[in-house]
């Protein structure tokens, strides 16, 4: 008998587990979240070695200097609210914007928050969740294989 308490309660928490990842559901949205990005490590050291011109060496790593510092300097935050609204907070170099769009899961899961101003998905774009965070997914796929796009729950 405490085997099968046992069995079940493995059952029933391996399913929590494989539902939280994947499909959205409009419960689990509730709050602040706040959007990463963050580049494969040694993605551009990799490009900077395999580079045999000096001058483009020196290039390439102030330009991937560069990218770290403007995104150490942008900031976005989505709160999901009710009725499919969603209130979009952008704070980038010292200036601030707060804009509301639309978000929608549809019927297979899939989590698509239209366009504002300074908050921009493709189409074809959409997140879903995997391992706690939305992660952007593009045809099937994270969006790119060197740098990942993510919104962790911040509340």
């Amino acid at each position: 008998m405490n085997k099968l308490i046992v069995l079940i309660s493995l059952l029933i928490g391996f399913q929590l587990a494989i539902a939280q990842n994947g499909r959205v559901k409009e419960r689990d949205l509730a709050g602040v979240w706040k959007m990463k990005i963050s580049l494969e490590d040694g993605i551009l050291e990799e490009e900077i070695k395999g580079e045999d011109n000096a001058f483009a060496r020196l290039v390439l790593a102030a330009a991937g200097n560069l990218v770290e510092g403007i995104l150490d300097e942008i900031a976005i935050e989505i709160e999901f609210r009710d009725d499919h609204e969603c209130r979009v907070y952008v704070s980038a170099f010292g200036e601030e914007e707060v804009e509301y769009t639309r978000w929608e899961i549809s019927d297979d899961g899939k989590l698509y928050i239209d366009d504002s101003d300074s908050f921009q998905m493709d189409g074809e774009e959409y997140l879903i969740f995997e391992d706690g965070r939305l992660v952007v997914y593009e045809d099937g796929r994270p969006l790119d294989d060197e740098a990942s796009v993510y919104l962790i729950r911040v509340d």
